[in-house]
């Protein structure tokens, strides 16, 4: 594997053509059929440092196969008509329209994972206040996010389906609010980012290098989802966004 990537010790994504439509759908248990479980529907088109060895990587998708292979959409807010996504060149561009806000994330149908490690290459081609997304652990009870804006900030979530029931913010964002971080590369530029889930262990990289938060590497330590599928997304502000997932890598720790 050409990329390397940092990861903590356990001890310390020709033309604008087409438009993705689907209902929001409910994720399942992991370790069950994981397409029936997550009701994941096919994307209808319209007009402490460790380096992962090179035989790590569970699965890479380049995107120049269909995306329905492997990928099914949630909406977890914003309008299905918002979304407009194409696959050109092996890449997957992601717009969205206003005026609402908005949050879609693609999940992967076919795979379960407890320790795993998720990585891609994005980049911006809009304003700079939207948000690209990874997912780990998802399950119908929630999952763990890591996002990266092109303005320089990130955030490492935890999404509760409880809390979204019952009209809470389903967020928990472990690191309080937006940070800064100039390991992030700003503006129209591309960026690698990890989202690692290993234990109990939850923490996240960006351009093969450890997050500091309170100025200390960024590891938090939580036990509320310990498997579930991988994914990745985007989320916006009422805003046209485009964007592009040049590549998501799946690894073993």
């Amino acid at each position: 594997m050409k990329n390397k990537l940092l990861v903590v010790l356990l001890i310390s994504t020709f033309g604008l053509a087409s438009c993705g439509s689907l209902p929001q759908v409910s994720l399942g248990n992991g370790g069950g059929n994981i397409e029936e479980d997550m009701e994941l529907q096919e994307i209808k088109a319209e007009p402490t440092e460790a380096v992962l060895p090179e035989n790590g990587a569970y699965f890479r998708d380049e995107f120049d196969g269909d995306i329905n292979d492997d990928w099914g959409l949630k909406v977890v807010s914003g309008l299905e008509s918002q979304l407009i996504w194409d696959q050109i060149n092996g890449k997957l561009r992601l717009q969205t329209l206003p005026p609402n806000d908005t949050n879609f994330i693609f999940l992967n149908k076919k795979h379960s994972y407890e320790d795993v490690i998720v990585t891609a290459e994005v980049e911006n081609t809009g304003p700079l206040d939207a948000t690209m997304s990874l997912i780990c652990r998802a399950s119908e009870t929630g999952w763990y996010e890591f996002r990266i804006s092109p303005n320089g900030y990130y955030e490492l979530l935890r999404f509760d389906q409880y809390k979204r029931d019952d009209g809470q913010n389903a967020y928990t964002n472990f690191v309080e609010k937006r940070v800064g971080s100039t390991k992030i590369v700003s503006g129209l530029n591309k960026n690698q980012f990890s989202l690692s889930c290993v234990g109990d262990t939850i923490s996240a990289f960006v351009n093969g290098e450890q997050l500091y938060w309170e100025k200390r590497p960024l590891a938090i330590e939580d036990n509320t989802f310990s498997d579930g599928s991988v994914g990745f997304g985007m989320a916006g502000y009422g805003k046209e966004y485009d964007l592009t997932f040049n590549w998501i890598e799946v690894s073993k720790p």
